[in-house]
């Protein structure tokens, strides 16, 4: 079944629906709908189509943004404004074109690399441009800070050739790649080097690969999320409460936050959120630790929940999810855990890359099922 979006209300309850399973990264909301606003002002149906719409011929792309989800210094600020912007938001559909071109190919669908405010509305902008549709699905069922950390880096597909283009126009494309963390550090680099971001479209597979690597329906679930938190503020239902209700998983933690420390590096944002409250378990402080997204949490500095599971913080009044960019002392929020998008994350081949051990944490892995 195919989720169509027709009015500007469809596609803010699934930017909200996905930067909740941003679980603290993904980028901005706010720009995710500055992207996807004006193809329904002009009237257009967003049509994401269903993964078996695929053919086994059929050629899919992941086109992508990386980079700190830090806020820029003014420093930054001042060296990122001196050159024009102008392939700002044209980024990935400039790359889709450049891997056609090398591939001599042409791409029938993008696929989301992951799930978050903007990294799920930029490969839909990027495939509108483009006239090719989106999925309903993604490699990462959630999203996370690094390349490794997806269903098709677990399966060891390619992703080379890899075309990057950042918002000055800059294009790279890079034909092999010799292993995962090569191809992160030339893509963070190149977006240390623009100040900020830089678009990426990679792992292009047929259809037939594609089958065995896609998480289907998740963009449908992040269109249902958004919509139940939405009409939690209109009826001023509790919105944690009702998303676990409806969706699975556990209202971990209420409380204010008390704290938050942060660092950009690595092309990063590294930190930890402290909040004072209580929870289904007996404890006072919830600490919650970050690269770009939520991973580890300590209750009481006890190790708690953690990744691959999702640990998701939003507003306790409005339902609105919080990215780390934008958390703030005194910020009344819900803390919402939820299972692994896809058991293959529970595995050893995907706890190596997304498991608390591969964050530096000397902690075993224990599902969260188990925990609560």
């Amino acid at each position: 079944m195919r989720l169509e979006l027709k009015t500007r209300t469809d596609v803010e309850d699934l930017s909200t629906g996905c930067t909740f399973f941003g679980t603290g990264g993904g980028g901005s909301k706010e720009l995710g709908l500055r992207m996807l606003y004006p193809h329904v002002d002009e009237g257009k149906v967003i049509t994401i189509i269903d993964v078996s719409d695929v053919n086994d011929k059929d050629w899919v792309a992941c086109p992508y943004y990386s980079g700190t989800i830090a806020p820029p210094t003014p420093d930054i600020e001042s060296a990122r404004s001196r050159f024009p912007w102008d392939y700002y938001e044209k980024e990935l559909v400039t790359g889709l074109q450049m891997l056609e071109d090398h591939l001599n190919i042409k791409f029938s669908a993008v696929a989301p690399f992951e799930l978050g405010g903007v990294n799920t509305p930029a490969p839909i902008d990027a495939a509108l441009k483009h006239g090719i549709p989106c999925v309903d699905g993604d490699y990462s069922g959630r999203a996370v800070p690094e390349i490794c950390q997806n269903t098709v880096c677990v399966k060891n597909f390619s992703m080379a050739p890899l075309a990057l283009v950042d918002w000055f126009g800059n294009k790279t494309l890079v034909k092999e790649i010799i292993n995962y963390e090569m191809g992160e550090r030339i893509s963070k680099a190149i977006s240390e080097v623009a100040w900020g971001r830089v678009g990426n479209v990679a792992f292009p597979v047929k259809g037939q690969e594609f089958h065995k690597v896609i998480i289907p329906g998740t963009l449908s679930l992040s269109y249902n999320v958004g919509r139940t938190i939405r009409e939690c503020r209109e009826s001023g239902d509790d919105p944690a409460e009702k998303i676990v209700e409806k969706y699975g998983g556990w209202v971990l933690f209420k409380g204010k936050v008390v704290e938050k420390t942060w660092e950009n590096r690595e092309g990063y944002m590294w930190g930890e959120t402290s909040i004072k409250g209580s929870g289904i378990k007996p404890g006072s402080t919830l600490k919650v630790w970050f690269k770009n997204e939520n991973h580890m949490t300590w209750l009481d500095n006890k190790p708690w929940i953690m990744s691959p599971d999702i640990i998701e913080v939003i507003n306790q009044k409005t339902g609105e999810p919080i990215t780390n960019t934008d958390i703030k002392n005194g910020d009344p929020v819900s803390v919402i855990g939820m299972k692994a998008a896809h058991d293959i994350f529970r595995e050893p081949a995907g706890l190596e890359v997304l498991g608390p051990k591969h964050f530096g944490f000397d902690v075993k892995y224990t599902p969260i099922e188990k925990v609560v």
